[in-house]
């Protein structure tokens, strides 16, 4: 690749990190960062998604569907969804929505569906195949799938040059990737591998674009699943996927015929799993054995009618109630009520204790409608507070700089550790009862805020403290009222936990 061309791809991933794709690259990073972090905890997964209230109410949404959650049992709290179905799904479905997301908004609408409906079936085929072979990771290999060509997705949905390219394919007979590096001095696959290097999309992507084909048997899976993808467009019954299935049978240790019924079963699946991401077109245009049109459009209608309207689009309204500009937590009762039991069940369960508290801190955001509540623990000398957990506005800066010193017998947090007793700090400055450090009110700006000791058999190991800062919006006594609920139900658990 010359060097102009170079400088034409940088400047593109430039544009697309910058300007087109910034809350996916952002995503990607901080997922994929928490994913591959062995010292990460469930809560902090859980706290990379919850900073975007719509993302967390669709994979909420996503989670609870059939697919995932076939025992029916209601998923109420990201926390919970991470313990549930494990680090590697709640990543796979957190890209994935993400990634639908960023693309809503294309230019060449009809290649993007094509190119999304291709890469959607290649992951599912992939995926399910990694799992019938006992693969480890099939949602890695879902993802890297999914993503392998995400140059592609991204040129048609942002692109103004795609007629440039579809015109050269149609006048000159050019391959697709000669008329790419003719209209742009590379390939969208050199697009792909700029991408997943700039986001770090994972170090099995990266592998499988840049490496030689080997014996490794993720790369096989991957290749399998885009080939099937891409033959199926021809029809099911074509002699390239009669040999595709021949080759895979025989890469994979199975026989012709499982590898048949698994691709027809994995084709249906990836119809419907795109119909729960909010891309009903994408999921029309995913071939099925069988079927001619009248059938898939029978069947995407059955499936929007059983599902409960799950195949709506990327930009329908949202299941918990937020507030659609500034995207802050509006108070409601059901989603207080369902968290709360969700906590109950989960504590008999004897999680950790930090699943506990975050999901109690999901709880006062999505549920009493907080902008941020965190958790400080008590040192063990028991003369400072720290923050150990966090969602909301400036979460990463409190965790680490908040410090609150508790030897001031006229502090606030003094006060609420020494009496043991729940206070909510008005916001005019002449009515406190009580001092707050320099530092602290710089930290968390200024009040109201509601703070709960943390009280485990008696003793006060921390406190719980919600605000609307971020928001300006006032706490009503009925909001401090739910939010004691939340901390007394912690109380009681944690003092369950630690028996």
């Amino acid at each position: 690749m010359s060097s102009a061309a170079n400088t034409d791809l940088d400047s593109w991933i430039q544009q697309l990190s910058n300007e087109n794709m910034p809350v996916f690259s952002v995503t990607v990073t901080n997922v994929t960062t928490a994913i591959n972090n062995k010292n990460t905890s469930a809560s902090e997964v859980a706290q990379t998604i919850l900073r975007d209230a719509s993302l967390t109410s669709r994979l909420l949404k996503v989670a609870n569907s059939f697919n995932y959650s076939p025992s029916g049992n209601k998923i109420s709290t990201v926390s919970r969804a991470v313990m549930v179905l494990g680090f590697e799904q709640v990543s796979a479905l957190t890209l994935t929505l993400a990634l639908v997301d960023s693309l809503s908004e294309a230019v060449q609408r009809d290649k993007l569906t094509e190119e999304m409906a291709q890469s959607f079936h290649a992951a599912v085929q992939a995926q399910e195949l990694a799992k019938k072979t006992g693969c480890k990771s099939p949602e890695e290999i879902f993802v890297a799938t999914l993503l392998s060509r995400l140059g592609h997705m991204a040129f048609w949905a942002f692109s103004e040059k795609g007629p440039e390219v579809l015109k050269l394919i149609k006048s000159e007979n050019l391959s697709q990737s000669e008329a790419e590096e003719k209209t742009l001095g590379f390939k969208l696959q050199d697009l792909t591998v700029g991408l997943s290097k700039s986001w770090s999309l994972g170090e099995l992507l990266d592998e499988f674009l840049c490496s030689e084909p080997d014996d490794d048997r993720r790369f096989q899976l991957i290749s399998v699943g885009q080939e099937l993808a891409q033959a199926a467009k021809n029809g099911w019954d074509s002699d390239e996927v009669t040999l595709i299935f021949e080759q895979a049978a025989k890469k994979l240790d199975l026989s012709v015929d499982e590898v048949e019924e698994l691709a027809y079963q994995n084709a249906r699946s990836a119809k419907e799993i795109t119909c729960l991401y909010g891309v009903p077109n994408v999921s029309k245009q995913i071939p099925q054995a069988n079927s001619n049109l009248a059938d898939d459009k029978v069947s995407s209608e059955a499936l929007i009618e059983e599902g409960d309207n799950t195949c709506e689009t990327s930009s329908i309204a949202k299941e918990v109630d937020v507030d659609k500009e500034a995207g802050f937590y509006e108070a409601d009762g059901n989603v207080q009520l369902t968290i709360m039991q969700e906590i109950s069940a989960a504590i008999e369960e004897k999680p950790s204790i930090n699943i506990v508290l975050e999901m109690v801190l999901e709880g006062l955001q999505r549920g009493v409608g907080m902008d941020r509540a965190l958790f400080a623990i008590i040192s063990p000398d028991h003369k400072t507070l720290t923050c150990k957990f966090s969602l909301g506005d400036n979460n990463d800066r409190l965790c680490k700089e908040l410090i609150i010193d508790l030897r001031n017998p006229e502090n606030i947090f003094h006060h609420v550790v020494s009496n043991k007793k729940a206070i909510h700090v008005p916001g005019n400055p002449n009515e406190l009862q009580g001092t707050l450090a320099r530092e602290t009110f710089h930290l968390l700006g200024t009040p109201p805020y509601v703070i709960m000791p943390v009280i485990v058999r008696s003793k006060v190991i921390g406190i719980f403290l919600a605000d609307r800062n971020a928001s300006s919006r006032d706490i009503e006594e009925k909001d401090f009222i739910a939010f004691q609920q939340f901390c007394q139900q912690a109380n009681m658990g944690l003092s369950f936990l630690t028996m």
